[in-house]
This record gives C-alpha cells, structure tokens and sequence, in this order.
C-alpha cells in the first residue's frame, strides 16, 4: 500500500538561500514581538532551530547576517545579543558606492549638507556646556596639526559627529558619521590641491566658526557657518577635479 507522510513545511521545501532569509525575519520578528532591547540576550541556535524547524546550520547563517549587519553582536562562548544602531554598516555600503563610482564626491557632500544644516541647528539649541567645550577643543587640535593629513581628516569627522551627538537625535549621529566617511576619500586628493599654510587654517577656521556659534548657542549663526563652510569644501572638490 502507498504510504502517505505529512505534508512538509515551507520551510522544509524553500532553498537554502530562502530558509536562512526566513531565518532572518523571523530572528527579527522575535526580537521585536519580545520587546527586546539593545544588549538583551537571544535564545540559541538550538532553540531557534528547533522552533523554526530547520537546521542549525540555517540559523547560523542567520546569524551571521544578522551580526555584519549589526542587528545583534555574537562573541565566542556566549549568547547572542541585541546590537546597538551605528553608523558602520552605512558608512561602508556608501564608501563602496563612491569607490565604484554608483555615486561621486559632490553628491555625498549635497546630502551632508542638507543633514548636517540641521543638526547643526539643533546642536546649537541642545548642546551641553562640555559639548561646547569639546568642540572648540578640537578646532585647538586642528591648529595644531595642519599639515598631518591623516590627523586632520579624524579631527575633520570626529568634529561633524560631535554636532550630531548633540542634536540628541540619534539618527542624526548615524547618518552624518555615515556620510562623513567619504572625508577619508576624498581628503588626500583635496588637501594636495591646499599647498599654503593659509588656505589650510582657512578650513580650520570655517570649523571655528561653527564651534563657536554653537557654544554660543545660535543656530542661525551655526547654519550660516556651516553653510560658509561646506561652500568653501565645495570650492576645493572642483578644484580637485570633483565634478
């Protein structure tokens, strides 16, 4: 007689490519059906196996997903966690992007500056006294390393960062340090095309500016800095042969 067995699930007949990106929602799923929060821990491979009715092998492979997307961290001999938004992720898929040329200098500059015009605004409006004075401290920092490129171009992006950090809109954070990654692109060929003292200290002082109008708490004044600034940025793109 012909023998009848239970019809398989979904799971069981999706391809592997599709049983790990089922994996990956349903991890998801879970994560935010549980009210879990950054740092929480996830149950393990076994269970999620077990409950998903697939192999381990799938749910490791979800978790690695999950983990270079920075969704949860996984460290050896403990439990998966919840991870932290940041600005990796982004930063490196735009940094690929300028490198295969799907977007060029100018363009992540126009998007810096549409973000960065208002949090500069809001971090004028909400920065505390010590953020006030970190910012000045690394204009300081700036005077005093004007010919050490690499040195610069982390001052350069740590600066426009610490606006964003005092937005206190996180999303502000994420996506400036995003963008500001281009800086390391883009800095070597610009800063070749600054030769003089003087126009270097004129970046430094267009981030001065900033620093100031923000420690003095007016937007206004910051956005007009701001905007001096990326003007001047935009200048020395063209002349690099940033078009």
């Amino acid at each position: 007689m012909p023998q009848h067995h239970p019809p398989k699930t979904p799971a069981e007949t999706a391809a592997p490519t599709t049983r790990v990106d089922s994996a990956i929602r349903a991890i998801t799923d879970y994560i935010h059906g549980e009210g879990l929060k950054v740092g929480d821990r996830l149950p393990s491979e076994a269970a999620f196996a077990e409950s998903l009715g697939v192999s381990r092998t799938v749910v490791r492979e979800a978790f690695k997903s999950l983990a270079a997307m920075r969704i949860i961290e996984m460290h050896a001999g403990r439990r998966a966690r919840v991870g932290g938004f940041d600005a990796s992720v982004m930063a490196l898929s735009l940094t690929h992007a300028l490198r295969t040329e799907q977007i060029n200098a100018p363009q992540m500059w126009d998007a810096r500056r549409a973000v960065e015009m208002r949090s500069v605004a809001l971090a004028a409006m909400r920065r505390t006294d010590a953020e006030a004075a970190a910012l000045l401290e690394q204009v300081a920092q700036m005077r005093d390393c004007v010919d050490d490129l690499a040195r610069m171009t982390e001052l350069d992006i740590a600066f426009h960062v610490a606006i964003a950090d005092a937005s206190r809109n996180p999303l502000f954070s994420v996506l400036v340090g995003s963008l500001s990654s281009a800086i390391r692109e883009t800095n070597p060929m610009v800063w070749r095309h600054r030769r003089d003292n003087e126009t270097r200290r004129d970046v430094v002082e267009a981030h001065a500016a900033i620093a100031q109008a923000i420690a003095d708490g007016d937007p206004d004044a910051a956005c007009a800095a701001l905007a001096a600034h990326f003007d001047l940025a935009a200048r020395a793109l063209a002349t690099a042969g940033f078009n």
